[in-house]
């Protein structure tokens, strides 16, 4: 029996101290498993014939796109070394999604603790939705993992204090959060709508401690706010609540100096524009020719129940290898209705929130020999200490009142680190509205990919709520969601182009023609523009040579009797031919030569 006792204890040892290192190597593993199995769809095939292109033809086509180069240009000199397989190039996007992980784990551990910092990694490791897109040869992980360290490094600087030592870390800190920040706007623009939600949390920060001040060292236990000191949250909590209700014109001054910009965090925002100058002629070309362009037409107007459904897709993931408008709906679960997860994701999250922002302490009462009756609101855990000797000859023992504390972890107001709690809703939140509200501009950028960075957020909230309730409830709430993720109803994708590319070598000297602009893209990447002629069935005279995909290259025929004269002509499609009614295409003659799970290869009699 003690020998069983003492193995767990070592087991439990080992867990807490290596538990991060578990959660990456099963992040590792998810990410590396089936890498390579589904087949590129439109916006992947973009980023594979882009690095296959020369530096200058790579360019060219991340110029007419709407993305900067960032990316780009660090996948092609990775990828070289894979010959830019479909596995290669998602392999960059999986590391980087093991590094989000990571980032996640720093964040939450920088802002709360270590316990917190634990669940919120795991529920990133875990999530579909991160793991889908850390599987995708995009630059989606990428921008997120810049995203998360920015805010990490602008956690650090906003906690230290003004000792001449860490005065200089300080520094470091902010410089570190402009260069990441300016890589995360080089990587996507969404990045330039960070800035405004960065500042904001620079400015709560700054409101909540107008005159407590830090002056502890950056140590991983010596700051009042890594502590709750709850004289500093006090007197923070005081200072903030004057500002607001006395209207002296002194506290006005100071109010408005809080809101204005420290020379730190100019200097943050100076670096960032440093990095991302070089690139501004570009973005305001892209800026010029989106304005007048079509190219994010697909992208619909969003509302705002749109955030939870955004939330929805954040924990329970979308249908994996969705091609069709490139905004696809959450996943769908065996016998639940869409509404009902809504309400059910909408009313779990405010829930959440609120338990973290407003759980209020409790009133405990113990008998003191020198006090009476006094009513505890401190800490539990400070109550478990209790010192038997000034009970000496009262007739109370104060075990039982400890066995009963052991069993709850009551956060009061002051341990529930609401700062804290209020800078990852306005990393998440905050940043989710502030795209949905520039939709009343016109600029309509509400994609669930492009808000990545904001799921991380949201994982570190589940994560601190983990933290906060008892293990066997936290044990349970796990169990129950990775139930929910086995009860998604599954979706076929598309693996056949990865088989046909196998086995090319079977078609020497064919033509290959493909029937509408996006598969000819795809097919692109796979085949090579010079063995594709696009004949667009559904619209023959449309010359899609301007897509940044496509080019001047583009071989096109408006003739069908072109597919049924040239001998050599394959024809590839993703869906059976022959029983659609089209007067571009007459099926007549039409058979069936090879077959590749999906895609399908005919060729006329």
């Amino acid at each position: 029996m003690i020998n069983y006792k003492c193995q767990m204890k070592n087991i439990k040892i080992f867990l807490e101290k290596h538990s991060v290192y578990l959660i990456l190597l099963l992040a590792a593993v998810t990410r590396l498993h089936q890498l390579g199995r589904r087949d590129f769809w439109y916006d992947e095939a973009f980023t594979g014939i882009a690095v296959k292109e020369s530096w200058s033809g790579m360019m060219k086509m991340i110029m007419a796109d709407v993305h900067p180069p960032l990316y780009y240009l660090s996948l092609k000199l990775f990828a070289s070394f894979f010959d830019y397989s479909v596995f290669g190039v998602r392999l960059y996007s999986a590391i980087f999604g093991v590094l989000c992980v990571w980032a996640v784990y720093l964040f939450t551990k920088e802002l709360f603790d270590k316990k917190a910092a634990v669940y919120a990694s795991l529920i990133a490791t875990i999530s579909p939705f991160a793991w889908q897109y850390s599987q995708e040869g995009r630059m989606y992980s990428m921008f997120s993992f810049f995203i998360i360290m920015a805010a990490y490094f602008l956690v650090r600087a906003l906690r230290v204090g003004t000792q001449p030592a860490v005065f200089l870390q300080k520094y470091r800190d902010y410089i570190l959060f402009g260069l990441l920040l300016g890589l995360a706007a080089l990587t996507h623009y969404v990045g330039i709508i960070f800035v405004p939600i960065f500042y904001l949390v620079y400015v709560v920060w700054n409101l909540y401690f107008v005159e407590a001040h830090c002056n502890a060292p950056l140590q991983s236990n010596a700051c009042p706010l890594r502590q709750s000191c709850s004289e500093a949250s006090q007197q923070g909590r005081q200072n903030f609540a004057s500002l607001h209700c006395n209207a002296s014109l002194q506290n006005v001054g100071r109010l408005i100096k809080k809101l204005l910009p420290n020379k730190q965090i100019i200097i943050a925002f100076t670096v960032m524009f440093l990095v991302f100058l070089p690139w501004i002629p570009n973005f305001i070309n892209h800026l010029v020719k989106n304005a007048h362009s079509n190219n994010l037409d697909w992208i619909r107007p969003a509302s705002f129940g749109d955030i939870p459904v955004n939330i929805q897709m954040f924990i329970f993931g979308t249908p994996l290898g969705e091609m069709s408008s490139g905004m696809p709906g959450p996943n769908e679960f065996y016998g639940i209705a869409d509404i009902s997860m809504w309400i059910l994701v909408t009313v779990f999250m405010t829930a959440v929130i609120i338990y973290l922002l407003y759980f209020q302490p409790c009133s405990i009462v113990i008998p003191r020999l020198d006090r009476g009756i006094q009513k505890k609101d401190s800490r539990v855990d400070s109550m478990l200490n209790i010192e038997p000797e000034i009970y000496s000859g009262s007739g109370f023992n104060p075990e039982p009142t400890r066995k009963i504390l052991s069993r709850f972890r009551l956060k009061g107001r002051n341990d529930n680190k609401a700062l804290e709690v209020t800078t990852v809703l306005i990393l998440s939140l905050g940043f989710m509205t502030l795209v949905w509200f520039l939709g009343f501009f016109g600029k309509y950028f509400f994609v669930a990919r492009y808000l990545l960075a904001a799921g991380y957020f949201i994982f570190v909230l589940l994560g601190v709520w983990l933290s906060r309730i008892r293990l066997p409830y936290s044990a349970l709430a796990i169990v129950f969601y990775v139930t929910m993720l086995f009860l998604t109803i599954p979706l076929g994708y598309s693996e056949g182009w990865n088989v046909f590319a196998k086995d090319l070598n079977k078609y020497q000297g064919k033509d290959f023609y493909i029937l509408n602009s996006f598969d000819y893209v795809i097919a692109k990447y796979y085949l090579g523009a010079d063995k594709l002629t696009l004949y667009n069935v559904d619209w023959p005279p449309y010359n899609p040579d301007y897509w940044a995909a496509i080019g001047k290259t583009l071989k096109r025929t408006e003739n069908f009797d072109d597919l049924r004269n040239d001998k050599n002509a394959l024809i590839i499609s993703n869906t059976q031919l022959g029983g659609q009614d089209n007067k571009n295409f007459n099926p007549t003659g039409l058979e069936l030569v090879a077959q590749y799970k999906n895609i399908l290869v005919y060729k006329f009699q």
